[in-house]
């Protein structure tokens, strides 16, 4: 039943991050598993520390140094470019 609560949550993640990708030249990872564990993994990071964080970071319990890791991340872009994918993998290059 736990579960559940972080399977709909994931799924409002993925809500705001669906428009968030729309027309840009990256996306989901194509491994719809590692994309479901990173959205459920964030929505039990928000439930225990209010934000949406990027479950690859770590959290500092510093609001303003732990806004930058909040999904997507200030990051994401510049890993994208050098690697082709973010560091939890979320969104790679299409």
């Amino acid at each position: 039943m736990e579960e559940q609560k972080y399977v709909e949550m994931a799924a409002k993640i993925r809500a705001r991050l669906d428009k968030y990708v729309e027309g840009k030249d990256f996306g989901y990872n194509p491994d719809k598993v590692i994309v479901n564990t990173i959205l459920v993994s964030m929505a039990k990071r928000k439930e225990k520390n209010g934000e949406e964080y990027c479950p690859c970071r770590r959290v500092t319990g510093d609001k303003a140094k732990d806004a930058d890791i909040i999904c997507p991340c200030i990051y994401h872009l510049k890993e994208l470019e050098v690697d082709g994918h973010c560091h939890c993998y979320l969104f790679t290059r299409q």
